[in-house]
């Protein structure tokens, strides 16, 4: 072989390897992260979530890990569930944990493992425990256990889920919930931990009133993330049904601000945190919802939407069929009684409730059989009435399983609550509640009983707009408040004039019961509904009364300008007309004046007079001079008085 053909070769194969660099390149280039996927195998790893710092790790459920069990993984596997039992009883937690640890590496896809041993360590080990801060290293060992679930699981939508509830349910619902609370949200490393898995603890949407990460908003957020998978990625909700997948994590916003009050927030972050609650709750009945037992979706808050579209399809079809449907209606209501004849012709607003319930009773009763109407109806509308007839029964079916679905989780309920405590009153009504306690705590009687009263006349309103809220844990709360008022001031019985007089005969006599709840549950969207316009009435009439007052206002100054100017014109000419008077008065005086005057010019002066002889002279002198004295007008009238009286 001579050295050119080797050469030759060496050609060749560089040749070779660097056209080889092409498809490698293809295949390993990875993401730029500005909208380039990469290559091939940073696709794969974004599919299969696999990390770069996993590629490394042999997976338990590979068949390398078969080939190191000799194939007996499942007899292993059952011998640790075993001993996971032994030293729990035992309370060996150390290899409690080992034993754990290695039943997730044999059995690392299966979401029981993690459930149930999360479970295990948060709810069973964790009661073993005096201190309650060794209890809640337990729960946060539950928990981390559940994460690192996750981690290996990313689309597990269920251990996602129970993640979110974990948070919330046992940190927030335990008997040692207060401390267990305040000990999560002063839990820095356990925050470091979520931020590394994604929740975003350091958010608004994490964060209590206080500027820390509340146990039932952290929830919220592992629940968020549930419902993403679902939502964006597409992925199947397993082992649960759809309508209590997407429940909770409206309920926790809930369940957080019914929390924060039981602590003592109660002011405007407590009425912010009951909005907020609304608000998700309000989302969530706009979600479209699978049924299970339909091949249709569902959305909770549509079920007024849909009576009202049945409602203008049987006003098509009324109109449609004409007088055949207005013969069958009209032998449905000859058929009624003598009171529901009275209720069904009064005026609406002529009925009383019960008339009103009633009347809600006697419209869908007076419908008549549609098919029997369609036999009567005139041959060429038949075929559109049957397609209508079709859609109304598809209207009914949709509403039938949207009710079902909403008394399940008890939509109304939790729908009332949230709108009835963010009103101000309500928030007040507890804060006095709540001041009242520590009042009576602090042996100041006098006062917790002033404050205690004030409360309950505003429960006493909240419970008549509100009557659902008298079956809720408030009630219960409310009626030990009634109690310990009735201790304070020294009675058995309440005066028949108390504000709660009727609730607290109700929840005394134990009433308060199943029944009770179905009754208010039928009145309460009514009373919601109605409490919701009867504010914005008030809203309205506020404003227009506002309105009118400055119109008013500007009205009256108009008119007392208008009074002053003509008070001072009248004033101006009484003074004038005051006048002339006194001017003639005094010309008539000065005239009498100069008349005296030139009368004692022209009487003779007597020769010897003196101020002495002047002051004693007799009284004859004086009555010749006023015999003397010329008359004046002024003067005739005493002068015949004068003649009259000597006469």
């Amino acid at each position: 072989m001579n050295r050119s053909s080797v050469f030759g070769r060496k050609i060749v194969y560089l040749v070779i390897l660097l056209g080889m660099l092409v498809p490698l390149y293809l295949l390993g280039q990875p993401s730029s992260g500005g909208g380039d996927a990469g290559g091939r195998l940073t696709e794969m790893r974004v599919t299969y979530n696999m990390a770069e710092s996993d590629l490394g790790e042999i997976s338990p459920a590979s068949e390398t890990m078969k080939l190191a069990s000799l194939g007996l993984r499942g007899v292993a596997a059952t011998l640790l569930w075993n001993k996971a039992h032994e030293y729990r009883v035992m309370h060996e937690w150390d290899r409690l944990k080992a034993t754990l640890n290695n039943i997730a590496l044999l059995q690392p896809h299966y979401d029981k493992v993690w459930e149930h041993q999360a479970h295990n360590l948060a709810y069973n080990v964790s009661v073993e425990f005096d201190d309650y801060r060794q209890r809640y290293e337990m729960v946060r060992e539950g928990t981390e256990f559940l994460t690192r679930g996750v981690r290996q699981n990313k689309n597990a939508t269920r251990l996602v889920w129970y993640t979110g509830w974990f948070y919330g349910q046992k940190l927030g619902t335990s008997d040692e919930k207060e401390q267990f609370r305040r000990l999560f949200s002063d839990d820095e490393v356990q925050h470091k931990a979520l931020m590394d898995e994604g929740i975003a603890v350091d958010s608004p949407e994490a964060r209590g009133p206080f500027g820390k990460p509340d146990n039932w908003l952290v929830g919220r957020l592992w629940l968020r993330r549930g419902y993403q998978l679902v939502d964006d990625s597409g992925v199947q909700i397993r082992r649960q049904t759809p309508i209590n997948y997407f429940v909770d994590g409206p309920k926790w916003r809930i369940k957080h601000a019914e929390a924060i009050e039981r602590e003592g927030v109660l002011d405007s972050n407590a009425q912010e945190a009951w909005r907020l609650a609304s608000e998700d709750w309000t989302e969530f009945g706009k979600r479209s919802i699978p049924a299970v037992t339909e091949r249709f979706t569902i959305k909770l808050g549509q079920l007024d939407e849909l009576a009202e579209m049945r409602k203008e399809k049987l006003a098509q079809f009324r109109k449609l069929t004409g007088k055949a449907y207005e013969e069958a209606e009209a032998a449905k209501v000859a058929a009624l009684s003598v009171d529901e004849r009275n209720v069904y012709e009064k005026k609406p607003e002529d009925r009383t409730e019960a008339g009103k319930v009633l009347m809600g009773y006697l419209e869908q009763s007076l419908v008549p059989d549609l098919k029997e109407v369609v036999k009567a109806a005139d041959p060429a509308v038949r075929l559109r009435a049957i397609t209508l007839i079709d859609e109304m029964n598809d209207l009914a079916t949709r509403w039938n399983t949207t009710r079902g679905y909403r008394n399940q989780i008890n939509y109304p309920y939790w729908a009332t609550l949230a709108q009835a405590e963010q009103e101000t009153r309500t928030v007040k009504a507890r804060k006095l509640v709540y001041d009242a306690e520590q009042a009576n705590v602090d042996a100041e009687l006098d006062k917790a009983i002033a404050l205690y009263k004030e409360a309950f006349e505003i429960w006493a309103e909240i419970f008549n707009d509100y009557p659902v809220l008298v079956i809720d844990d408030t009630a219960d709360n409310l009626y030990n408040s009634i109690v310990r008022y009735m201790n304070l001031i020294d009675s058995d019985d309440l005066p028949e004039d108390f504000p709660l007089y009727s609730f607290a005969e109700m929840m005394s006599n134990g009433s308060a019961s199943s029944e009770a709840y179905e009754e208010f549950r039928e009145q309460q969207e009514q009373k919601a509904e109605a409490r919701r316009r009867e504010l914005e009435e008030e809203e309205r009439q506020r404003e227009e009364a506002e309105k009118e007052a400055a119109e008013q206002e500007g009205k009256e100054q108009k008119m007392t300008e208008a009074k002053d100017e003509e008070a001072k014109t009248k004033d101006e000419k009484k003074e004038e007309a005051s006048d002339e008077p006194d001017a003639k008065a005094d010309e008539q005086a000065k005239g009498d004046e100069d008349a005296k005057v030139a009368d004692e010019k022209d009487s003779p002066k007597p020769e010897s007079s003196s101020e002495t002889d002047t002051k004693t002279s007799s009284p004859d002198d004086a009555d010749s001079a006023k015999q003397e004295a010329p008359a004046s007008d002024d003067d005739a009238p005493a002068e015949e008085q004068d003649g009259d009286d000597e006469q």
